[in-house]
């Protein structure tokens, strides 16, 4: 059965229980081997100062080139939803006129509402990135 081994949690993170379990030595350009104690230590490995930083997953920048990459996708939706829109009433105006009130009247309703939704596509968009920021 294996020992389980408790590592403090700043040893851990600043890497220094793998430099006691193992005895690294390097070689430097003039040829002399020098333990790991006294080499520098990579800022990933550097002991933590205090310092407060900010750990978003995506940053903001980040954030907006993914909103403005979608701007003309959205903007081609905008574009198209009312031509759109235009066939579907008056395919349902025609359907209301040949007596099929049932089927014409659920496509007026669904042009309308398709129509609504897609303009404020944008507003929902920025609805969830200030969602998004604010968690």
């Amino acid at each position: 059965m294996a020992k389980t081994e408790a590592i403090p949690f700043g040893d851990f993170m600043s890497g220094d229980y793998k430099r006691k379990k193992k005895d690294f030595k390097k070689v430097s350009k003039y040829g002399l081997v020098l333990p790991a104690a006294l080499l520098p230590l990579s800022k990933v490995s550097a002991a933590p100062t205090g310092e407060v930083v900010a750990a978003n997953a995506v940053s903001d920048a980040i954030k907006g080139q993914i909103v403005n990459a979608f701007d003309p996708v959205v903007e081609l939706m905008i574009a198209l939803s009312l031509p759109i829109a235009g066939v579907m009433i008056t395919g349902g105006a025609l359907m209301v006129m040949i007596g099929m009130n049932d089927r014409g009247y659920g496509l007026l309703m669904k042009a309308g509402i398709g129509y609504v939704l897609v303009q404020m596509s944008p507003l929902f968009i920025d609805l969830l990135a200030g969602v998004g920021a604010a968690v």
